[in-house]
C-alpha cells in the first residue's frame, strides 16, 4: 500500500526551507554583520559599496541603524568611563573616540545625498580625542616609570609591555630611553659554558662547531658565549662533554647467489598439446625465449661507530642550584659496503651493481668520528635550549 503523499512531501520542503534560509544568509552578509554586533565590519563593506554612487534603501538603512548605534555604543561607555573617575581610563577613552573618528571618516566617502538618508550630523571630536591620547600618554608614562623604580624583574617586564602600549600612540618624550631601561631591567642574562670532563684533549675545534649557533635575545633572556666583565649573570648553561664510546672495527662478508631469467633467442610456438602453432601462412610462430642466468656476489662490509655523550646543567646563579640537567648524545656511523661478482653480470640487482662500484676504504679515526659528531650534538643543545626557556625566562 502507497505512503499518503503529504509523508512524502514534508521532508522536502523542510531541506528547501533550509535551504532557502542558508541563501538568505549567504545573500545578506552585512545584515549577519549587524545581527552579531560586528558595527564596523558592516559599516566598512556598505561605505565601499556606496562609493560609485550606488545604494539600494535597505543597504542605506543597514547603515543607518549600524553607523549610529556603533557611536551610541562608544560614547555611552566614555561617558560611564568619565563618571567612575579613574585614572587608567583615558587608553579607553581615547579608543572609544577613535573608532567614532574613524566611522565618521569611513562615512564621508560616500555621496552627500546617501549621507542625509542616514541623518549623518559630523561631530566635533577632534579636541575630545587629543585630550584624551594626551591623558592616556601621561597615564601610561607614569605607570611604567613608577614599575621600574621598584627594581624588580616582574615589574620591569610589567613596564615594558605599558611602554609597548604608549608606543601604539605615537611618540611621547623619554619613551625609548625608558624602554630600553625597561627591558634591561627585566632581562634575565644567561651565560653559556664548555666543559671538557674528559682525560683527552677534543679535536682543536670541536668546541667551536658544538657552540656555534645563535640564540637571539627573545622573551627577556641575553644569552652570551663569554663572560662579560661586570655582568652579573641569574644563570650558567654548562655544555658537558664526559664520555666517548668507540666500537671496535668490524668487517662482514657474505656470499650469496643472484638469479635472472634473460631472452636468449626464439623458439616456436606451441599449443596447450605440445604443437607447433602455424599461423594463416604455414609459417611456424616464433616466440621469446629465456634462459636463468647466475652470479655469486662476495659482499663486504665495513662497520664503525662512536658516541660521544654529555649533559646540560642549568645552574641558578643566585641560589647556586642546578635546576635541570639533560644527557645529550650523538653517534657517528661509518658504513662501506663493496663486492666481488663472479659469473653473469646480467643476474645482479641494481644495489649488487651500485655495489661493485665501491672499494675498500680506511676506517676513520675516533678522532675524525669526535670532530664530526659536534654538529649533530650542536643541534642537540639547540633544541633543548629552545625547549627548556622556560627556566632561564622566570622573573623571580
Amino acid at each position: 500500500m502507497n505512503k499518503p503523499f503529504k509523508s512524502d512531501i514534508f521532508p522536502m520542503i523542510k531541506v528547501l526551507f533550509i535551504l532557502l534560509i542558508f541563501i538568505l544568509v549567504s545573500c545578506n552578509p552585512t545584515g549577519q554583520l549587524i545581527k552579531k554586533e560586528q558595527y564596523d565590519r558592516a559599516i566598512e563593506k556598505l561605505t565601499i559599496k556606496m562609493r560609485d554612487g550606488k545604494a539600494s534603501e535597505k543597504q542605506l538603512a543597514q547603515l543607518k541603524q549600524a553607523y549610529h548605534t556603533a557611536n551610541q555604543l562608544d560614547h555611552d561607555r566614555v561617558m560611564l568611563l568619565r563618571k567612575s573617575g579613574q585614572p587608567d581610563i583615558w587608553h579607553e577613552v581615547y579608543d572609544c573616540y577613535k573608532r567614532i573618528y574613524d566611522r565618521q571618516q569611513r562615512i564621508k566617502t560616500i555621496p552627500e545625498s546617501f549621507r542625509q538618508k542616514i541623518d549623518f550630523k559630523p561631530l566635533d571630536i577632534e579636541n575630545d580625542l587629543a585630550a584624551a591620547k594626551s591623558k592616556a600618554q601621561t597615564y601610561l608614562f607614569a605607570s611604567a616609570e613608577k614599575l621600574l623604580k621598584t627594581k624588580n624583574r616582574t615589574d620591569a617586564r610589567q613596564a615594558y609591555n605599558i611602554l609597548l602600549e604608549l608606543s601604539k600612540l605615537g611618540h611621547y618624550d623619554g619613551m625609548d630611553a625608558m624602554m630600553r631601561r625597561a627591558l634591561l631591567q627585566g632581562t634575565n642574562q644567561v651565560l653559556l659554558t664548555f666543559r671538557n670532563e674528559l682525560r683527552i684533549e677534543l679535536p682543536e675545534d670541536f668546541e667551536s662547531k658544538l657552540m656555534g649557533f645563535n640564540l637571539s635575545k627573545t622573551d627577556f633572556v641575553q644569552y652570551d658565549f663569554e663572560a662579560a666583565d661586570n655582568k652579573v649573570y641569574d644563570y650558567t648553561i654548562n655544555i658537558i662533554i664526559n664520555e666517548i664510546v668507540p666500537t671496535p672495527e668490524r668487517i662482514e662478508t657474505r656470499s650469496f647467489v643472484e638469479k635472472a631469467e634473460i631472452e636468449s633467442g626464439t623458439k616456436p610456438l606451441r599449443d596447450e598439446q605440445g604443437q607447433i602453432v602455424l599461423d594463416s601462412l604455414g609459417k611456424v610462430i616464433e616466440v621469446a625465449d629465456y634462459k636463468t642466468v647466475e652470479a655469486i656476489v662476495n659482499e663486504t662490509v665495513q662497520h664503525k661507530t662512536l658516541t660521544v655523550n654529555g649533559k646540560v646543567e642549568y645552574v641558578n646563579m643566585l641560589s647556586n642550584r642546578r635546576e635541570l640537567t639533560t644527557p645529550i648524545s650523538a653517534t657517528m656511523k661509518f658504513r662501506n659496503a663493496y663486492a666481488v661478482v663472479n659469473g653473469d653480470l646480467k643476474a645482479i640487482s641494481t644495489e649488487t651493481r651500485k655495489m661493485m662500484q665501491n672499494r675498500a676504504l680506511p676506517f676513520p679515526s675516533d678522532y675524525m668520528m669526535v670532530r664530526d659528531a659536534a654538529e649533530p650534538l650542536r643541534e642537540v643543545v639547540k633544541d633543548i635550549i629552545w625547549k627548556e626557556k622556560r627556566i632561564v625566562s622566570k622573573s623571580e
